[in-house]
């Protein structure tokens, strides 16, 4: 599988009480249809539940025993891994953010003993929520919980490991409970600060490494690629990162996607196969859906861009200019530059 087929689940109070949860559209747009309508959840301790999974609303039904048997209440976070088959582990996050030490239970249904965890089976991991108010530039503060597991383990000096196998040297410092060494990521991939994520899970895997997972703004995990340093300063300028130009196809009733030319390879390789971008005008924005076609060569936008065009007047031969916004490679200003008409 990818290895970036996961999501985060944050769990409130009100889905506990329930029997079913939503999972992230984005997750379901890259992998619903190789999944079946019943899968099984294994949470690291042994402990094995089958839910159905409903395609249609995006949901995962039939966890009452799982919120009941592990105390979920609200609060909480799971982190999902699609491995295959039917099968997704699950690891448990506490309401500090730290994975919690499993219940030494098994489903009733189930025949086999609970399994002993250990470190040197899978590691342990803490997540990071990151949001606007708080800034995410170099140090992540890490959970008291957590370092009462692992933390007479860690090292003063870290290696960082994204899954893009991108490798950075990080710092432990004990006394503040402070991993740094972010703000190499951000040099590399030429962001300011890491806030473009929603959330960062790291995993320690004994030694001195911290493997670094990065989930997007719908908690699914998105691969993490350094940038050429040839673009890096365009990125917080205003210069152009794509453009459209409106053919006759694209006014059709019913548009089966506008390519993005591969003279704009740059972006195109940093969205993934299925991913979303937000074009800004004045105060006006639209979420245009990005598909990848399965031979990689062609990069189209698809859901969104009949709305979008009809909002904007668009007309044949319009450029649409697409402007790098921030430090993101999913939010643009937009500019259009009206065809030139000839009046005899």
């Amino acid at each position: 599988m990818d290895s970036t087929s996961k999501f985060v689940k944050l769990l409130s109070r009100g889905e506990c009480v329930l029997t079913h949860f939503f999972v992230p559209h984005l997750f379901c747009e890259k992998y619903a249809s190789a999944i079946p309508l019943t899968v099984k959840l294994i949470i690291r301790n042994g402990y094995e539940i089958w839910v159905d999974f409903d395609k249609e609303n995006e949901r995962f039904i039939g966890l009452g025993y799982l919120f009941s048997h592990f105390s979920l209440i609200g609060g909480q976070a799971l982190v999902f891994e699609y491995i295959g088959g039917f099968n997704f582990k699950v690891s448990i996050f506490g309401l500090d953010g730290s994975e919690i030490e499993y219940p030494n239970i098994v489903h009733h249904l189930q025949t086999c003993r609970p399994r002993n965890i250990s470190l040197y089976d899978g590691g342990w991991s803490f997540a990071s929520y990151l949001n606007c108010e708080q800034d995410v530039v170099d140090e992540v503060v890490v959970p008291r919980s957590f370092l009462e597991v692992v933390g007479h383990l860690v090292p003063d000096k870290l290696e960082l490991l994204v899954s893009s196998g991108l490798h950075v040297v990080g710092l432990f410092n004990r006394k503040d409970r402070k991993i740094s060494g972010f703000a190499s990521i951000c040099n590399m991939l030429g962001v300011s600060k890491l806030n473009r994520f929603n959330a960062l899970v790291l995993k320690y895997v004994l030694g001195n490494t911290f493997h670094v997972s990065c989930f997007d703004c719908s908690m699914t995990e998105t691969a993490v690629y350094p940038l050429p340093t040839e673009y890096a300063e365009s990125l917080n300028g205003n210069s152009i990162a794509f453009e459209i130009l409106v053919q006759p196809f694209h006014m059709l009733p019913y548009c089966h996607g506008v390519d993005v030319s591969v003279d704009f390879n740059f972006v195109r390789e940093w969205w993934n196969r299925v991913d979303y971008i937000t074009a800004y005008k004045d105060e006006r924005c639209w979420s245009l859906q990005i598909r990848k076609r399965r031979d990689w060569k062609r990069t189209t936008i698809h859901k969104g861009w009949i709305t979008f065009r009809d909002d904007m007047q668009l007309s044949v031969g319009d450029v649409c200019v697409f402007r790098w916004k921030n430090d993101t490679v999913h939010n643009f200003d937009l500019d259009i530059v009206r065809a030139v008409t000839h009046v005899e």
